[in-house]
């Protein structure tokens, strides 16, 4: 569970939610301006199928650069590396004064457990924040950060002055971001590095020490007042001297005076409010990286259904409708083959998946809507009309009959380009009426099926 939530807060400070809000932002904005351009600029149907796939296929692409890059007030750099992660110490890295001593300063967020038992997200994402936002004062007061226990954090300093402006300064910035108080202890110990690890009593005792600041205060011990006692910038007040569990000895301790503004007397250390104050419109910008991602998510989801779900629509070069065949010659012993040879066509060329058959009833229906205005136009002309207005291709056939002969032409007009493609000039018997035309219907199917590309 703590890993998990240490990487959700590593997403969230790398800004990989804030930047997936701004890419699903993005990203439907640019659908929406390509549903308009695509058909302004006749680019062909599955442009916008492209740039849903070009879209999915940045996602990713695009929350790998927010995860390894950020974007500052000096351009695009690299992301540091998580701010929890300790760097390694060495004994000669180790703040010490000149006589070898440490400032040792304890931070603990006063009542967190009864926060993490009422809202546990909460209390974490408090505890990491403040582990946040002190990382630059340590760094001001040249300090260095040792360990992080609990909802507690350990930071050592080279002079006490400084840890106590340090914990003054913390104490000031605290009060604009959060309700709950800190406590925070300080005192002055010589540290023992071995091993890699930083060991001493004093980090113990400095434990101890919080424990009697007052909520929002600072308590510190006799060598750290003594230190500090001659700076007109701090004031101090003794509490008494205190006995401790495992320390033989009483310690008299103070507590620091909480000025309602700090303005440290180490002019040089100080820096432009600007620079340090982190408000909570970083937690606003967290929330609307959620929103954000959520909402890409829900956008892809969308999108990619709304593709996929709906049939594939072959394009209205690809539709072709039927006529019945023209009788020439009028016989009527021969009429019924009009619509047979319609009817046959039709479902031959249905089982053809590149073409989209459309049923002539349709256009039949469209031409009588019509018909009444355009009288005087011919009927294939006033078919050729209505098939452009619907954006189909049209078939027609015609036949002759002499003697015990049958002569069968078809042609396909594209009523987008007006162009007139013969398909075939067959002639027959009529002893065997039926099988000619699934004759005819096999060799129409096959040349539209291999001219396939030149319908389009």
């Amino acid at each position: 569970m703590p890993g998990k939530i240490n990487y959700i807060q590593e997403l969230k400070r790398r800004k990989v939610f804030k930047s997936a809000g701004f890419y699903a932002f993005s990203a439907f904005i640019i659908m929406q301006v390509a549903t308009f351009i695509v058909p302004a600029l006749r680019l062909p149907v599955w442009t916008n199928a492209l740039i849903l796939v070009l879209l999915l296929l940045g996602f990713p692409i695009a929350m790998i650069f927010a995860w390894i890059y950020d974007r500052t007030p000096e351009g695009i750099v690299k992301t540091d590396e998580m701010d929890g992660e300790l760097t390694s110490i060495t004994e000669n890295g180790l703040p010490r004064d000149s006589k070898g001593n440490s400032a040792i300063v304890f931070l603990d967020i006063d009542g967190l457990t009864k926060l993490m038992n009422q809202d546990e997200k909460k209390a974490i994402d408090l505890v990491h924040y403040k582990h946040k936002v002190i990382l630059p004062f340590i760094e001001k007061y040249g300090g260095l950060l040792f360990k992080q226990a609990g909802d507690g954090t350990l930071c050592i300093f080279s002079d006490s002055a400084k840890a106590v402006c340090f914990s003054l300064d913390i104490l000031q910035m605290w009060k604009s971001i959060s309700p709950v108080k800190l406590k925070v202890g300080i005192h002055l110990d010589n540290l023992v590095f071995e091993h890699g690890e930083i060991l001493g009593k004093g980090i113990n005792f400095t434990k101890k020490i919080k424990d009697f600041a007052e909520l929002g205060g600072i308590c510190i011990s006799q060598a750290v007042s003594n230190i500090i006692q001659g700076r007109p910038d701090i004031h101090t007040s003794s509490i008494g001297e205190k006995t401790f569990e495992g320390f033989t000895e009483p310690e008299e301790l103070f507590s620091v005076n909480i000025p309602e503004q700090f303005v440290a007397m180490d002019g040089g250390l100080n820096i432009s409010a600007g620079q340090m104050k982190i408000t909570k419109k970083s937690n606003y910008s967290s929330l609307i990286g959620w929103i954000g991602g959520t909402v890409l998510i829900i956008f892809i989801l969308f999108q990619g259904v709304q593709y996929f779900s709906k049939p594939k629509d072959i394009n209205g070069g690809n539709s072709i409708a039927v006529f019945p065949f023209d009788n020439i010659l009028k016989n009527d012993e021969f009429d019924w083959l009009r619509e047979g040879f319609a009817r046959t066509l039709t479902f031959k060329l249905s089982k053809v998946e590149e073409l989209r058959v459309i049923d002539q009833l349709q256009v039949l229906k469209a031409i009588e809507k019509v018909q009444p205005q355009t009288a005087g136009i011919g009927y294939e002309l006033l078919a050729r009309k209505t098939a452009e207005n619907m954006n189909i291709n049209l078939l027609f056939g015609s036949y002759q009959i002499y003697g015990d002969k049958i002569q069968v032409t078809t042609k396909l007009v594209e009523v987008k380009s007006g162009i007139v493609k013969p398909l075939i000039m067959e002639t027959y018997s009529l002893d065997d009426p039926l099988s000619m035309q699934s004759d005819i219907s096999d060799k129409i199917s096959a040349i539209l099926k291999s001219k396939n590309n030149s319908i389009n």
